[in-house]
């Protein structure tokens, strides 16, 4: 049975020297001395609810870099613990509009809607409500990536803060994040997923189309979907001719805040339920398989791995089990061991 772990260290010595080929390919843009979107073109769109007490110093880092406006969308309910927290910045904002709006009801995609609309810059930035800009250098460094007209969308690098174990799986996750995303947009232009911690879109890919009611209207297994806004914005903009674009420039570095304790894991199944829903889309409906694989082998591969990434490891587990009870001293040390396989 040991021969099962030697195919799968194989295979994974073989993807990883494949990865680390790949990931050569890729180069990150600087900001020009005169760059076609200023920072001033800016409008950086907070959607927020049950906003955390971070979300001051989400706002300073916000306006340090002089953006066109700043507008938030929350609820009634927390109406007032918005306008708490953002007091101290509202103080400061100079010439900087900074709005506060409402929907009646909990929902990112209507909140995004109304963001939108109401946004007039020619970037939009959408930024976490608690997440952290630690320079001015991470607004012009993201800009940077729209100088190549066919980039609909750009997102960062992150960084989380390390104090708990469970913050050690977060940071565990959000590095492999970093390095699928490089990965993929040096293998042709494709990336997992715009997430949302800092996501720029170019208003003039958003604003034409019938992009807000689709955005307000997708459906998926029976119901209306509030979440999956990332995802889907992804999707629209591969389907409208848009490239994606990933920094990993250091400047272009985001903090953010990760769970300290067990309620991570429900944060992460709520992540894997919006990445599934959008794997199955990619994989069978918008655009499919077949379409990707023809533009990229290498992407609808590591797209089919994610979507059955559950089975992969129940066949790792299984084949360690069989070897454990037949070749234990092989299963437990060395380049064979579960750990190596799995991580």
């Amino acid at each position: 049975m040991s021969a099962i772990l030697a195919g799968m260290w194989l295979w994974t010595q073989y993807d990883t020297l494949l990865t680390r080929m790949r990931m050569k390919e890729y180069n990150h843009p600087v900001p020009l001395e005169k760059p076609t979107f200023p920072t001033e073109s800016v409008s950086i769109l907070i959607l927020t609810i049950d906003t955390p007490g971070e979300f001051t110093d989400t706002l300073h880092s916000c306006l340090a870099s002089q953006p066109k406006e700043i507008i938030v969308v929350t609820i009634p309910r927390d109406l007032a613990r918005v306008k708490s927290l953002a007091s101290p910045v509202l103080e400061k904002a100079g010439n900087v509009p900074i709005s506060i709006l409402t929907v009646p009801k909990p929902g990112r995609r209507t909140q995004m809607a109304l963001a939108v609309r109401e946004a007039t810059g020619d970037i939009l930035c959408f930024v976490d409500d608690d997440t952290v800009w630690p320079s001015n250098n991470v607004l012009p460094y993201l800009l940077a990536g729209f100088e190549n007209p066919k980039v609909g969308g750009v997102v960062e690098r992150q960084n989380p803060d390390v104090l708990t174990p469970w913050e050690v799986a977060a940071i565990r996750k959000l590095s492999s994040n970093n390095e699928k995303q490089m990965l993929l947009h040096a293998s042709g232009g494709g990336i997992w997923c715009l997430v949302g911690r800092t996501m720029l879109l170019r208003t003039a890919a958003l604003k034409s189309g019938t992009f807000l009611d689709d955005l307000t209207n997708e459906i998926f297994g029976g119901g209306l979907l509030q979440t999956g806004e990332d995802s889907f914005i992804t999707r629209w903009l591969r389907r409208n001719g848009w490239e994606l674009f990933h920094q990993d420039a250091r400047e272009a570095e985001v903090f953010t805040e990760v769970k300290s304790d067990s309620t991570y894991v429900s944060q992460l199944i709520r992540w894997r339920r919006n990445g599934f829903q959008a794997f199955i889309n990619q994989l069978f409906i918008d655009p499919g398989f077949r379409r990707i694989y023809k533009r990229d082998a290498y992407f609808a591969r590591k797209l089919a791995e994610e979507f059955g990434r559950p089975l992969i490891t129940l066949v790792h587990l299984i084949g360690w089990g069989l070897a454990i009870m037949n070749s234990p001293r092989i299963a437990t040390s060395g380049p064979l061991s579960l750990w190596t396989i799995l991580i």
